[in-house]
């Protein structure tokens, strides 16, 4: 391939130096979804300059797009993806002086195996794997050293070390990471297309403010990546570059001077290589967006799931949990329950309209307007009066009102006339499930939600199946604010009790986000997902609605209503407690859900959303273009 490229660019430069005259315009664009030789030849120009990691197929997709855009930020182009005129004379260019450069030396023919084969056919190499010895592996560890894959000592030995350089070729070649190195991995590595691992910088250089050059245009590309840098990946090392040097070094616990020395670089390198391995699915703008977001929360650990018309396009994780670790919720806890009680206004037990105290053990009334009944409506669209400052869930309900004994209400507000978000409205949503129903809220959540749609979710811990991964809950600094271990200690009342079990519901469900993602998608769907119905299309509706009669609300029915992002209203929930966020979102317009969990940070808001959440949903039509090209 090297002979190849270096032929095609000393033409382009003859070219350039008038031997071609009129015929040296390049004039030809490709972009998505083109197919063919010259798309091949785009991407293998690519893969020379280390941006281009996938298999080499002649289709203009995402990953193409990608590494297209990363070319042209790092050559000062416009990043459109589009490899017009411009882009491919640039690249040429770029070609042309790498080739000149003295190559990466490739193991001598004395080193590499030669089978004896056909002068017509591949030749057919036995198959090594852990554990194997001897000549045929002291070469596969030269050829893997020479492309940058391996670092150990030449030994002859098919150890750890090995079999990790060659899972990394494999995955830069295309070829399945097994780890083993079969006979078409060695053919890939031992024919001059094989690719090399892309040079990190040279330890020994130290890039400062002032410095300038190809060495800081890929020092500012792998901050870009890892999501410490978002400015132009030009070769200028300026005062936005020395910060974003200074943030990645207090990541690693490095001495922040803003210079890019012998540690840093190497740290660089390490965090750089684990991530494109992490990522090696998904293009680099993606990650990019995705690694940033991390950086600047602080968050300790995430989970995020999205998904497009009932199919995921895209999860990722950081820190020590994946999509199927399950949290303690925060207020998501409201709107997943909210659909429990839904159902039973579907079957015709709950009026939504009707006096909540007739429904249970004891009378809901704000003292100050004894004559004015709470109702279900108002609890979920949260203008029941309730006071957003309670801070008991088990209040003695006799007393409310007699001789100042009022925890829970705001009495200068009239039931139903005014929206103010209050954790106990949720508190009362299983309540009226346990008096409505005769079971216990997880009893009856079992079966008319969770079971049905194939949910991992409890109240408590310990009523998760069997080896369910769970996360603590974290304060904003990262500590321990409430264990798993202690919430699986805590009593757990398994049978109707609307008076003592109100505080499940506010906060306490344990979930993890592929089951919120389905939850999403089934409302997203009008109440029914694979053949199983949970609500009434109608009722779905009602939920996302102005409830008639009440006070203006962010809610409709504990469903709040997002309508400052692009391409139409986001619908969900969001929750917040200690150090831990969480939101459920789904978009009508488009067809997305949006499931995610951040764990360990002190959050910002912005109009009332968590940061993480705001700059997904802002760019989500850029995630979506670019994760489900060609799905």
């Amino acid at each position: 391939m090297l002979k190849r490229l270096t032929a095609l660019c000393l033409a382009y430069m003859l070219c350039l130096a008038g031997a071609c005259g009129a015929q040296a315009e390049i004039t030809r664009t490709l972009r998505r979804g083109a197919r063919g030789s010259e798309v091949v030849e785009l991407q293998e120009m690519l893969r020379e300059l280390g941006l281009y990691t996938i298999a080499v197929d002649g289709i203009y997709g995402k990953g193409t797009v990608s590494s297209v855009k990363t070319f042209q930020r790092i050559s000062g182009l416009k990043a459109d993806g589009v490899a017009g005129p411009m882009t491919l004379g640039a690249l040429y260019q770029r070609i042309g002086d790498e080739t000149a450069a003295p190559a990466t030396p490739t193991p001598t023919p004395s080193a590499l195996p030669q089978p004896t084969a056909s002068p017509t056919a591949a030749p057919a190499y036995p198959t090594l794997v852990s554990g194997a010895r001897g000549s045929q592996v002291k070469a596969l560890q030269t050829a893997l050293k020479a492309k940058g894959y391996y670092s150990k000592g030449i030994d002859g030995i098919y150890g750890k070390g090995t079999a990790a350089a060659v899972e990394a070729f494999q995955r830069a070649a295309g070829l399945p990471a097994t780890g083993e190195a079969d006979s078409l991995t060695q053919q890939t590595l031992y024919s001059s297309e094989a690719p090399a691992q892309t040079p990190a910088p040279t330890p020994a250089s130290s890039l400062r403010l002032g410095d300038s050059g190809e060495a800081v245009v890929q020092l500012k590309t792998r901050l870009w990546y890892l999501g410490y840098y978002a400015g132009s990946l030009t070769g200028d090392f300026d005062a936005e570059t020395k910060a974003a040097v200074q943030a990645f070094q207090r990541a690693q616990s490095l001495t922040r001077d803003g210079i890019a020395g012998k540690k840093t670089l190497a740290a660089l390198d390490a965090a750089w290589l684990a991530a494109k391995q992490t990522d090696a699915d998904l293009p680099d703008e993606a990650a990019a967006l995705l690694n940033a977001i991390r950086v600047q929360s602080g968050a300790v650990c995430g989970t995020l799931v999205l998904s497009k018309n009932g199919k995921t396009f895209l999860t990722r994780s950081f820190g020590y949990v994946n999509e199927n670790t399950c949290f303690r919720i925060a207020s998501v806890t409201k709107w997943v329950t909210a659909i429990g009680l839904m159902t039973l206004y579907d079957q015709g037990r709950l009026d939504l309209d009707a006096d909540i105290s007739n429904y249970l053990p004891f009378d809901v009334r704000n003292p100050a307007w004894p004559g004015t009944p709470i109702t279900a409506r108002m609890l979920l669209s949260h203008t029941s009066s309730l006071s957003p400052d309670a801070d008991t869930y088990h209040p003695t309900w006799s007393r409310i009102g007699v001789n100042g004994y009022d925890p829970i209400f705001d009495e200068s507000v009239r039931p139903g006339t005014k929206y103010a978000y209050a954790d106990y409205n949720g508190a009362l949503f299983g309540c009226l499930i346990e008096a409505i129903t005769g079971e216990s809220v997880q009893n009856y959540m079992d079966r008319a939600v969770f079971k049905p749609l194939g949910l991992t979710a409890a109240y408590s811990p310990k009523l998760l199946p069997a080896g369910t991964s769970t996360a603590d809950l974290l304060t904003t600094k990262g500590k321990v604010a409430i264990s798993v271990t202690a919430d699986e200690k805590r009593a757990f009342n398994n049978k109707a009790d609307p008076v003592a079990n109100n505080g499940y519901t506010v906060g306490r469900l344990f979930i993890n986000t592929p089951s919120l993602t389905r939850l999403a998608q089934m409302m997203l769907a009008g109440g029914e997902l694979d053949g199983v119905r949970v609500l009434n299309e109608e009722t779905v509706a009602l939920m996302e609605a102005d409830q008639p009669g009440l006070a203006e609300s962010r809610y409709g029915l504990s469903t709040v209503r997002l309508t400052q992002f692009p391409r139409g209203t986001w619908y969900g929930h969001q929750g917040r407690y200690s150090g831990l966020t969480s939101n459920v979102y789904y978009q009508r317009e488009t067809g997305i859900t949006l499931a995610l969990v951040m764990n360990g940070y002190d959050f910002t808001l912005e109009d009332n959303v968590v940061l993480p959440a705001v700059t997904l949903l802002r760019n989500m039509e850029t995630l979506e273009a670019l994760c489900t090209e060609g799905a």
